[in-house]
């Protein structure tokens, strides 16, 4: 009998949990489990999850990413009653909303053995300490009911040790996985072809924790130093008309494109010089190992988990958080010196254990995760 699994995320929008998440389900061995879906509203990648002829898909429309107390008590029924009626093997939850709410209906609803993904905690210092603090204790506990917690990063790993979520014995890395061909194939062309646009790319869900103005401020500054340089924001999101709005204000149509969400992101990879990440605080971003395995320089700013795979002045450069300056700098120092650079990222990368990043081995880890929660 096939082992049947609920997956639970608040959004299907094209980010990078969400992107991992269908690479996941796409990668298990579909003789050895049934898959079920349970997400909030539909997003950018709601047709390719419901397309999968394999999984089964379950919308809460009332699961929504904010606080608010009438939607929560009817999407917490309703995902206790499908568990309560499914009787599912294991719970995997992802995000926090949808892995709070979820974790606490599929026990309730006699679940036993339920899996957390973190995609960066929840808790971190660009809150106030009341929030701070609700998020610590609402993680801590709800690690009571969980059997094992998946974290994408070291720095994720030593920060839930630290904070005590749980016990380091519960804790287990998982890193995002690729399509390691598709990488290739770009990394090919990237190293019979190097780039030629002074083209920095920043690929990004378009919400406040990616600090999105600070990427126009550093496109700023670089552009009083560099007028051949442009810039390429891939992403959508609650905060679009913001950053259109803000491109408008300091006339940088000419220089900033907005492209919203691409379903392949090969091309600009290709051609991109730079990819500049300005987040405030995140896990290990999918984007970053996208553009390591592409072969394409990471400008990114210090979130902890990027120390896995970025290597400092060997294939990117690790910036302050908020640090315009130090961002900019960087990424002319970059442009200023490509043909050097650009050398030095073919080597790291022609180094980098690209198995290891394949979206197999991380579908291979987490079966592993699975079997051992089911013999606890």
């Amino acid at each position: 009998m096939k082992i049947k699994i609920l997956f639970i995320i608040t959004h299907l929008e094209l980010g990078g949990a969400q992107k991992q998440l269908l690479s996941l389900i796409e990668n298990l061995d579909k003789d050895k489990y049934s898959l079920f879906l349970c997400a909030g509203k539909s997003g950018h990648l709601s047709k390719k999850f419901v397309s999968i002829p394999f999984l089964k898909v379950y919308f809460i429309p009332e699961l929504v990413r904010n606080i608010s107390p009438l939607n929560d008590i009817i999407a917490f029924i309703k995902i206790h009653s499908l568990i309560r009626k499914n009787r599912f093997d294991i719970v995997h939850t992802h995000s926090p909303k949808a892995s709070t709410l979820g974790r606490w209906a599929a026990y309730l609803a006699g679940a036993r053995n339920i899996v957390y993904t973190v995609h960066g905690w929840p808790f971190h210092s660009f809150l106030n300490l009341f929030s701070y603090n609700l998020y610590l204790f609402l993680e801590r506990l709800t690690a009571l009911v969980t059997k094992k917690i998946i974290v994408v990063s070291s720095a994720d790993l030593r920060a839930g040790v630290k904070k005590r979520v749980s016990s380091r014995g519960k804790f287990v890395i998982i890193h995002y996985g690729i399509d390691t061909q598709w990488a290739d194939k770009v990394f090919l062309k990237r190293k019979s072809s190097p780039p030629y646009e002074n083209l920095i790319i920043n690929i990004s869900c378009l919400k406040p924790q990616k600090g999105l103005s600070y990427f126009l401020d550093a496109a700023k500054a670089i552009l009083r130093e560099r007028e051949d340089a442009r810039f390429c924001i891939i992403g959508d999101g609650p905060l679009r008309e913001e950053v259109k709005q803000e491109v408008e204000k300091y006339n940088l149509e000419k220089y900033v494109v907005l492209e919203g969400w691409k379903d392949d992101i090969a091309i600009f990879l290709a051609r991109a010089s730079i990819l500049a990440l300005t987040s405030l605080w995140e896990g290990l971003p999918l984007a970053v190992i996208e553009a390591v395995a592409a072969g394409v320089p990471v400008v990114a700013t210090d979130t902890g988990g990027l120390l896995d795979i970025v290597k400092n002045g060997d294939n990117g450069v690790i910036a302050k958080c908020k640090d315009t300056q130090s961002m900019a700098g960087s990424i002319l120092a970059i442009m200023d010196n490509y043909k050097n650079w650009h050398e030095k990222v073919i080597i790291a990368r022609e180094r980098l254990d690209l198995r290891y990043w394949s979206d197999q081995e991380m579908a291979r880890l987490t079966e592993k995760a699975y079997q051992e929660t089911l013999a606890l």
